[in-house]
Protein backbone atom coordinates (compact mmCIF):
# COMPACT_ATOMS: atom_id res chain seq x y z
CA UNK A 1 0.00 0.00 0.00
CA UNK A 2 1.25 3.48 -0.77
CA UNK A 3 2.72 5.45 2.12
CA UNK A 4 2.45 9.13 1.37
CA UNK A 5 4.57 11.83 3.06
CA UNK A 6 2.93 14.02 5.66
CA UNK A 7 0.76 16.59 3.93
CA UNK A 8 -2.33 17.90 5.67
CA UNK A 9 -2.94 21.43 4.38
CA UNK A 10 -6.62 22.24 4.23
CA UNK A 11 -8.61 22.06 1.09
CA UNK A 12 -11.09 24.71 0.08
CA UNK A 13 -11.18 28.32 -0.96
CA UNK A 14 -11.27 31.68 0.75
CA UNK A 15 -9.20 32.63 3.79
CA UNK A 16 -6.55 29.97 4.55
CA UNK A 17 -7.57 27.88 7.54
CA UNK A 18 -5.60 25.78 9.99
CA UNK A 19 -5.14 22.06 9.74
CA UNK A 20 -5.07 19.99 12.87
CA UNK A 21 -2.25 18.04 11.33
CA UNK A 22 -0.36 15.44 13.23
CA UNK A 23 2.70 17.57 12.54
CA UNK A 24 4.27 19.35 15.52
CA UNK A 25 2.79 22.61 16.78
CA UNK A 26 5.35 23.22 19.53
CA UNK A 27 6.67 26.51 18.14
CA UNK A 28 9.65 28.53 19.30
CA UNK A 29 9.43 29.82 22.86
CA UNK A 30 6.83 27.51 24.38
CA UNK A 31 9.25 26.80 27.20
CA UNK A 32 8.54 30.32 28.44
CA UNK A 33 5.16 29.03 29.56
CA UNK A 34 6.26 25.64 30.87
CA UNK A 35 6.76 26.96 34.38
CA UNK A 36 3.04 27.58 34.63
CA UNK A 37 2.26 23.91 35.09
CA UNK A 38 4.63 23.51 38.05
CA UNK A 39 2.10 25.21 40.32
CA UNK A 40 0.94 22.58 42.83
CA UNK A 41 -2.54 21.25 42.11
CA UNK A 42 -5.17 22.44 44.57
CA UNK A 43 -8.43 20.60 44.94
CA UNK A 44 -11.60 22.62 45.31
CA UNK A 45 -12.97 22.80 48.80
CA UNK A 46 -16.01 20.74 49.70
CA UNK A 47 -19.39 22.03 48.65
CA UNK A 48 -20.74 24.71 50.95
CA UNK A 49 -18.51 27.66 50.05
CA UNK A 50 -19.80 31.13 49.27
CA UNK A 51 -21.88 31.74 46.13
CA UNK A 52 -21.13 34.84 44.08
CA UNK A 53 -23.71 36.12 41.60
CA UNK A 54 -23.31 37.61 38.14
CA UNK A 55 -26.04 39.27 36.06
CA UNK A 56 -26.18 41.46 32.95
CA UNK A 57 -28.01 43.95 35.20
CA UNK A 58 -25.33 43.90 37.90
CA UNK A 59 -22.43 46.19 38.73
CA UNK A 60 -18.83 45.22 39.41
CA UNK A 61 -18.81 47.62 42.36
CA UNK A 62 -21.60 45.65 44.06
CA UNK A 63 -21.04 43.12 46.83
CA UNK A 64 -21.79 40.26 44.41
CA UNK A 65 -22.47 37.99 47.36
CA UNK A 66 -26.24 38.35 47.16
CA UNK A 67 -28.64 37.58 44.35
CA UNK A 68 -29.99 41.12 44.61
CA UNK A 69 -26.52 42.73 44.29
CA UNK A 70 -24.72 40.79 41.53
CA UNK A 71 -21.51 41.55 39.68
CA UNK A 72 -21.73 42.58 36.05
CA UNK A 73 -18.81 40.43 34.83
CA UNK A 74 -17.74 36.88 35.53
CA UNK A 75 -14.12 37.90 36.04
CA UNK A 76 -15.13 40.36 38.77
CA UNK A 77 -16.91 37.58 40.65
CA UNK A 78 -13.91 35.27 40.22
CA UNK A 79 -11.72 38.01 41.68
CA UNK A 80 -13.85 38.13 44.85
CA UNK A 81 -14.24 34.37 45.21
CA UNK A 82 -12.11 32.05 47.30
CA UNK A 83 -11.10 28.46 46.62
CA UNK A 84 -14.12 26.20 46.75
CA UNK A 85 -16.68 28.94 46.09
CA UNK A 86 -19.35 28.97 43.39
CA UNK A 87 -19.87 31.66 40.75
CA UNK A 88 -23.50 31.62 39.58
CA UNK A 89 -23.99 33.36 36.22
CA UNK A 90 -27.54 34.36 35.33
CA UNK A 91 -29.20 34.30 31.93
CA UNK A 92 -27.57 36.72 29.48
CA UNK A 93 -24.57 37.27 27.23
CA UNK A 94 -21.19 38.16 28.76
CA UNK A 95 -18.80 39.72 26.27
CA UNK A 96 -15.56 38.79 28.02
CA UNK A 97 -12.75 36.30 28.27
CA UNK A 98 -12.91 34.34 31.51
CA UNK A 99 -9.69 33.33 33.29
CA UNK A 100 -10.01 30.86 36.19
CA UNK A 101 -7.05 31.03 38.59
CA UNK A 102 -8.43 29.24 41.66
CA UNK A 103 -10.55 26.10 42.21
CA UNK A 104 -14.15 27.23 41.68
CA UNK A 105 -17.48 25.99 40.36
CA UNK A 106 -18.68 28.20 37.50
CA UNK A 107 -22.32 27.52 36.68
CA UNK A 108 -24.30 29.22 33.95
CA UNK A 109 -28.07 29.64 34.01
CA UNK A 110 -28.65 29.93 30.23
CA UNK A 111 -25.56 32.18 30.16
CA UNK A 112 -23.40 32.80 27.08
CA UNK A 113 -19.70 33.70 27.16
CA UNK A 114 -18.99 35.47 23.86
CA UNK A 115 -15.33 36.31 23.16
CA UNK A 116 -15.93 37.72 19.69
CA UNK A 117 -13.40 40.41 18.84
CA UNK A 118 -11.85 40.58 22.30
CA UNK A 119 -8.36 39.24 21.76
CA UNK A 120 -5.62 39.74 19.25
CA UNK A 121 -4.01 36.62 20.70
CA UNK A 122 -0.60 38.22 21.02
CA UNK A 123 2.43 35.97 20.77
CA UNK A 124 3.06 33.29 23.38
CA UNK A 125 0.33 34.28 25.82
CA UNK A 126 -2.64 31.98 26.34
CA UNK A 127 -5.19 34.75 25.84
CA UNK A 128 -7.08 33.63 22.76
CA UNK A 129 -9.55 31.33 24.56
CA UNK A 130 -13.03 32.28 25.73
CA UNK A 131 -12.52 30.34 29.00
CA UNK A 132 -8.98 29.66 30.26
CA UNK A 133 -8.43 27.35 33.26
CA UNK A 134 -4.89 27.66 34.67
CA UNK A 135 -2.97 25.24 36.93
CA UNK A 136 -3.94 26.88 40.26
CA UNK A 137 -7.58 26.27 39.29
CA UNK A 138 -7.20 22.50 39.48
CA UNK A 139 -10.40 20.98 40.84
CA UNK A 140 -12.66 23.50 39.08
CA UNK A 141 -15.97 22.84 37.32
CA UNK A 142 -17.17 24.72 34.22
CA UNK A 143 -20.79 23.87 33.47
CA UNK A 144 -23.96 24.93 31.64
CA UNK A 145 -22.58 27.73 29.49
CA UNK A 146 -22.72 28.50 25.80
CA UNK A 147 -19.16 29.40 24.82
CA UNK A 148 -18.52 31.09 21.49
CA UNK A 149 -16.52 33.56 19.43
CA UNK A 150 -12.92 32.90 20.52
CA UNK A 151 -9.98 33.23 18.14
CA UNK A 152 -8.56 30.15 19.85
CA UNK A 153 -10.17 27.58 22.08
CA UNK A 154 -13.67 27.83 23.46
CA UNK A 155 -12.60 26.19 26.75
CA UNK A 156 -8.86 25.73 27.34
CA UNK A 157 -7.59 23.74 30.35
CA UNK A 158 -3.84 24.28 30.55
CA UNK A 159 -1.74 22.24 32.96
CA UNK A 160 -4.53 21.71 35.49
CA UNK A 161 -5.89 18.51 37.01
CA UNK A 162 -9.29 17.28 38.16
CA UNK A 163 -11.17 19.83 36.06
CA UNK A 164 -14.76 19.00 35.07
CA UNK A 165 -16.18 20.51 31.86
CA UNK A 166 -19.81 19.43 31.48
CA UNK A 167 -23.18 20.32 29.98
CA UNK A 168 -21.78 23.19 27.90
CA UNK A 169 -22.50 24.18 24.31
CA UNK A 170 -19.17 25.08 22.70
CA UNK A 171 -19.71 26.48 19.22
CA UNK A 172 -18.05 28.70 16.61
CA UNK A 173 -14.72 29.05 18.38
CA UNK A 174 -11.22 28.46 17.03
CA UNK A 175 -11.83 31.30 14.58
CA UNK A 176 -8.29 32.65 14.28
CA UNK A 177 -5.89 32.38 11.36
CA UNK A 178 -2.26 33.49 11.02
CA UNK A 179 -3.64 36.59 9.31
CA UNK A 180 -5.85 37.59 12.26
CA UNK A 181 -3.82 36.69 15.36
CA UNK A 182 -0.28 36.26 16.68
CA UNK A 183 -1.46 33.53 19.06
CA UNK A 184 1.22 30.84 18.84
CA UNK A 185 -1.29 27.99 18.44
CA UNK A 186 -2.41 29.56 15.15
CA UNK A 187 1.00 30.06 13.60
CA UNK A 188 2.30 27.94 10.75
CA UNK A 189 4.69 25.11 11.60
CA UNK A 190 6.63 24.09 8.49
CA UNK A 191 4.14 22.98 5.84
CA UNK A 192 1.25 23.15 8.29
CA UNK A 193 -0.70 26.43 8.19
CA UNK A 194 -1.45 26.59 11.93
CA UNK A 195 -4.02 25.36 14.44
CA UNK A 196 -5.69 27.53 17.06
CA UNK A 197 -6.71 24.81 19.47
CA UNK A 198 -10.30 23.72 18.69
CA UNK A 199 -13.51 23.83 20.75
CA UNK A 200 -12.26 22.23 23.99
CA UNK A 201 -8.53 21.77 24.59
CA UNK A 202 -6.89 19.85 27.44
CA UNK A 203 -3.18 20.72 27.27
CA UNK A 204 -1.02 18.71 29.67
CA UNK A 205 -4.13 18.21 31.81
CA UNK A 206 -4.57 15.15 34.00
CA UNK A 207 -7.49 13.40 35.69
CA UNK A 208 -9.93 15.79 34.03
CA UNK A 209 -13.33 15.13 32.45
CA UNK A 210 -15.10 16.57 29.39
CA UNK A 211 -18.60 15.16 29.78
CA UNK A 212 -22.00 15.63 28.13
CA UNK A 213 -21.13 18.73 26.12
CA UNK A 214 -22.26 19.74 22.62
CA UNK A 215 -19.20 20.77 20.58
CA UNK A 216 -20.08 21.91 17.08
CA UNK A 217 -19.10 24.32 14.30
CA UNK A 218 -15.64 24.99 15.68
CA UNK A 219 -12.59 24.26 13.58
CA UNK A 220 -12.26 20.97 15.46
CA UNK A 221 -13.95 19.37 18.44
CA UNK A 222 -12.01 18.15 21.52
CA UNK A 223 -8.20 18.18 21.58
CA UNK A 224 -5.89 16.52 24.16
CA UNK A 225 -2.15 17.36 23.94
CA UNK A 226 1.02 17.13 26.03
CA UNK A 227 3.20 20.18 25.25
CA UNK A 228 4.38 20.82 28.83
CA UNK A 229 3.92 17.40 30.42
CA UNK A 230 1.81 14.26 30.20
CA UNK A 231 -1.87 14.31 29.29
CA UNK A 232 -3.20 11.26 31.07
CA UNK A 233 -6.20 9.74 32.84
CA UNK A 234 -8.60 12.18 31.20
CA UNK A 235 -12.14 11.19 30.25
CA UNK A 236 -13.95 12.42 27.12
CA UNK A 237 -17.44 10.94 27.40
CA UNK A 238 -21.07 11.44 26.47
CA UNK A 239 -20.39 14.42 24.21
CA UNK A 240 -22.08 15.23 20.91
CA UNK A 241 -19.29 16.40 18.61
CA UNK A 242 -20.56 17.39 15.18
CA UNK A 243 -19.88 19.56 12.14
CA UNK A 244 -16.43 20.79 13.15
CA UNK A 245 -15.50 21.30 9.54
CA UNK A 246 -11.72 21.54 9.33
CA UNK A 247 -10.30 19.19 11.94
CA UNK A 248 -11.05 15.99 13.80
CA UNK A 249 -13.94 15.38 16.15
CA UNK A 250 -11.71 14.11 18.99
CA UNK A 251 -7.91 14.30 18.70
CA UNK A 252 -5.26 12.75 20.97
CA UNK A 253 -1.91 13.78 19.44
CA UNK A 254 1.43 13.89 21.24
CA UNK A 255 3.38 17.11 20.66
CA UNK A 256 6.11 16.59 23.28
CA UNK A 257 9.49 15.34 21.92
CA UNK A 258 10.48 14.18 25.41
CA UNK A 259 7.75 11.55 25.73
CA UNK A 260 10.26 8.91 24.60
CA UNK A 261 13.99 8.49 25.20
CA UNK A 262 16.34 8.32 22.23
CA UNK A 263 16.08 4.52 22.33
CA UNK A 264 12.28 4.61 22.34
CA UNK A 265 11.63 3.98 26.03
CA UNK A 266 8.48 5.63 27.36
CA UNK A 267 9.00 8.54 29.75
CA UNK A 268 5.49 9.02 31.16
CA UNK A 269 6.51 11.69 33.67
CA UNK A 270 7.83 13.97 30.94
CA UNK A 271 5.21 13.66 28.23
CA UNK A 272 2.85 11.50 26.26
CA UNK A 273 -0.90 11.25 25.64
CA UNK A 274 -1.73 7.98 27.35
CA UNK A 275 -4.25 6.23 29.55
CA UNK A 276 -7.14 8.45 28.43
CA UNK A 277 -10.68 7.21 27.84
CA UNK A 278 -12.91 8.27 24.93
CA UNK A 279 -16.33 6.79 25.66
CA UNK A 280 -19.94 7.02 24.44
CA UNK A 281 -19.48 10.10 22.29
CA UNK A 282 -21.47 10.79 19.12
CA UNK A 283 -18.99 12.02 16.50
CA UNK A 284 -20.55 13.10 13.20
CA UNK A 285 -19.53 15.05 10.07
CA UNK A 286 -16.20 16.45 11.24
CA UNK A 287 -13.28 17.34 8.97
CA UNK A 288 -15.26 17.52 5.75
CA UNK A 289 -13.60 20.75 4.56
CA UNK A 290 -10.13 19.62 5.62
CA UNK A 291 -8.69 16.27 6.58
CA UNK A 292 -10.19 15.40 9.93
CA UNK A 293 -10.95 11.99 11.40
CA UNK A 294 -13.80 11.15 13.71
CA UNK A 295 -11.32 10.15 16.44
CA UNK A 296 -7.56 10.52 15.85
CA UNK A 297 -4.61 9.21 17.90
CA UNK A 298 -1.25 10.38 16.57
CA UNK A 299 2.35 11.36 17.19
CA UNK A 300 3.56 14.50 15.49
CA UNK A 301 7.34 14.04 15.47
CA UNK A 302 10.27 12.01 16.82
CA UNK A 303 10.19 11.34 20.57
CA UNK A 304 6.41 11.76 20.75
CA UNK A 305 3.98 9.13 22.03
CA UNK A 306 0.20 8.56 22.18
CA UNK A 307 -0.45 5.10 23.56
CA UNK A 308 -2.66 2.86 25.73
CA UNK A 309 -5.79 4.97 25.23
CA UNK A 310 -9.25 3.39 25.30
CA UNK A 311 -11.82 4.25 22.61
CA UNK A 312 -15.04 2.51 23.60
CA UNK A 313 -18.76 2.69 22.83
CA UNK A 314 -18.67 5.69 20.49
CA UNK A 315 -20.87 6.32 17.45
CA UNK A 316 -18.71 7.64 14.60
CA UNK A 317 -20.22 8.43 11.17
CA UNK A 318 -19.67 10.72 8.20
CA UNK A 319 -16.26 12.18 9.00
CA UNK A 320 -13.66 13.36 6.49
CA UNK A 321 -11.10 10.70 7.44
CA UNK A 322 -11.64 7.27 8.94
CA UNK A 323 -13.91 6.86 11.94
CA UNK A 324 -10.98 5.93 14.21
CA UNK A 325 -7.58 6.86 12.77
CA UNK A 326 -4.11 6.18 14.21
CA UNK A 327 -1.16 7.92 12.54
CA UNK A 328 2.61 7.65 13.00
CA UNK A 329 4.99 9.16 10.44
CA UNK A 330 8.52 9.40 11.88
CA UNK A 331 11.19 7.30 13.61
CA UNK A 332 11.14 6.98 17.42
CA UNK A 333 7.40 7.37 17.86
CA UNK A 334 5.01 5.24 19.90
CA UNK A 335 1.31 4.95 19.09
CA UNK A 336 0.91 1.33 20.24
CA UNK A 337 -1.45 -0.27 22.71
CA UNK A 338 -4.58 1.74 21.94
CA UNK A 339 -7.82 -0.22 22.35
CA UNK A 340 -10.76 0.30 19.98
CA UNK A 341 -13.67 -1.56 21.55
CA UNK A 342 -17.44 -1.87 20.93
CA UNK A 343 -17.80 1.23 18.78
CA UNK A 344 -20.49 1.74 16.11
CA UNK A 345 -18.52 2.99 13.11
CA UNK A 346 -20.48 3.86 9.98
CA UNK A 347 -19.34 5.26 6.65
CA UNK A 348 -16.25 7.47 7.09
CA UNK A 349 -13.15 8.66 5.21
CA UNK A 350 -15.35 10.75 2.94
CA UNK A 351 -12.48 13.11 2.08
CA UNK A 352 -9.84 10.37 2.02
CA UNK A 353 -6.52 10.05 3.89
CA UNK A 354 -3.67 11.32 1.68
CA UNK A 355 -1.02 10.48 4.30
CA UNK A 356 -1.93 6.80 4.17
CA UNK A 357 -2.94 6.85 0.51
CA UNK A 358 -6.39 5.46 1.34
CA UNK A 359 -9.13 7.26 -0.56
CA UNK A 360 -11.87 4.68 -0.05
CA UNK A 361 -14.51 4.84 2.65
CA UNK A 362 -12.95 3.24 5.72
CA UNK A 363 -14.03 2.46 9.27
CA UNK A 364 -10.70 2.15 11.11
CA UNK A 365 -7.28 3.10 9.74
CA UNK A 366 -3.91 2.44 11.40
CA UNK A 367 -0.94 3.94 9.55
CA UNK A 368 2.70 3.76 10.63
CA UNK A 369 5.34 4.82 8.14
CA UNK A 370 8.42 3.70 10.12
CA UNK A 371 7.87 2.17 13.56
CA UNK A 372 6.12 -1.20 14.01
CA UNK A 373 2.82 -0.61 15.81
CA UNK A 374 0.38 -2.88 17.62
CA UNK A 375 -3.26 -2.03 18.38
CA UNK A 376 -6.26 -3.87 19.83
CA UNK A 377 -9.71 -4.06 18.17
CA UNK A 378 -12.66 -5.92 19.64
CA UNK A 379 -16.44 -6.01 19.25
CA UNK A 380 -16.83 -3.04 16.89
CA UNK A 381 -19.76 -2.74 14.48
CA UNK A 382 -18.17 -1.37 11.29
CA UNK A 383 -20.62 -0.93 8.42
CA UNK A 384 -21.21 0.92 5.16
CA UNK A 385 -17.53 1.19 4.17
CA UNK A 386 -15.51 -0.13 1.27
CA UNK A 387 -12.78 -1.05 3.77
CA UNK A 388 -13.58 -2.04 7.35
CA UNK A 389 -10.02 -1.88 8.76
CA UNK A 390 -7.07 -0.48 6.78
CA UNK A 391 -3.49 -1.01 8.00
CA UNK A 392 -0.04 -0.30 6.68
CA UNK A 393 2.37 -3.26 6.42
CA UNK A 394 4.16 -2.81 9.78
CA UNK A 395 0.95 -2.66 11.83
CA UNK A 396 -0.26 -5.60 13.93
CA UNK A 397 -3.90 -5.76 15.00
CA UNK A 398 -4.93 -8.03 17.88
CA UNK A 399 -8.63 -8.88 17.94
Amino acid sequence: MAIAPLSRARAGTGTPRRSHSVAARLGVGLTALAAAITVPATSAAAAGGTTWYVSPHGHDGASCGRHSHPCRTIDAAIGRAHAGDTVWVEDGTYHEQVVVTKPLTLTGDEATIDATGLSSGSGMTMNAAAVLVLPPASGSTIQRFTVTGALGEGIFVQGASQVLVRHNVVTRNDQGTPQTTQYFECQAQGEIPGDCGEGVHLMSATNSRVVDNTVSWNSGGVLVTDEFGPATRNEISGNRITDNQYDCGITLPSHNPNALSTNGARRPRQGGVYGNEVERNVVLRNGLKGFGAGILVAAAGPGMAAYDNLIVGNTVVGNGMSGVTIHSHAPNQDVSGNRIVRNDIGRNNLSGDPDAGDMKTTGVLVFSAVVPTTEFLSGNHIHGNQIAVWTSPNVTIHH
